[in-house]
């Protein structure tokens, strides 16, 4: 399942706080695995000048998310999880839907 987290901070991020997502991030960076339980991070993009972090992860489930979202919530940050799929595979998924839509 891909797993798409956009995280947003909740104001002005404290310096302490700044410092324990910069150590969260290497830690992700060199071992997501570590961090999120079967999860691969796929994409991970930091917005310049805008306070976002967006990052595209392979996970098992959204329950293997909750403790890097519960962190980073600790930090300071809110965490949008949004479930999603490749083009090829929504748009399969979109003609199923409407198949069914239209048998009605």
């Amino acid at each position: 399942m891909e797993v798409l987290l956009i995280h947003k901070p909740r104001g002005v991020v404290p310096p302490e706080m700044m410092a324990a997502g910069v150590e969260l991030g290497k830690k992700i960076a060199t071992n997501p695995g570590e961090v999120v339980p079967g999860g691969k991070l796929t994409a991970s993009y930091h917005a310049r000048a805008i306070g976002m972090i967006v990052c595209l992860w392979e996970v098992p489930s959204i329950e293997a998310l909750m403790p890097v979202g519960e962190q980073m919530s600790m930090m300071g940050w809110d965490t949008d999880i949004i479930p999603v799929d490749k083009m090829e595979v929504a748009i399969a998924k979109y003609e199923k839907a409407l198949q069914a839509m239209q048998a009605k």
